[in-house]
């Protein structure tokens, strides 16, 4: 299995047991002969697509903001302690 990262965040691949699940749902769509249920489906995937979308979409940016926080932390701590080296050894 192939773990791919994004943002130091492994993304694996789903669990044999939903891929599974979407797999029967999916054939129960092939076969349904009824159409209008199918169009009502989609469009309700379609809409609740576009509500995980954006929820995705702001809990990336709430996690860039607090890397973009961790690492102005980390360059500060490390200039405290490059200040401290320099003022024991009077540099």
């Amino acid at each position: 299995m192939e773990v791919k990262k994004f943002l130091n965040i492994e993304i694996e691949e789903p669990p044999i047991e939903l891929q599974l699940s979407v797999e029967m749902r999916v054939r129960d769509v092939l076969k349904s002969d009824n159409h209008d249920d199918i169009k009502r489906y989609c469009t309700h995937l379609i809409r609740h697509q576009m509500k995980q979308d954006v929820f995705l979409s702001s809990v990336l940016e709430r996690v860039v903001e607090l890397e973009i926080l961790l690492a102005r932390r980390e360059i500060t701590e490390e200039k405290k302690t490059l200040d401290r080296i320099k003022n024991f050894f009077h540099i």
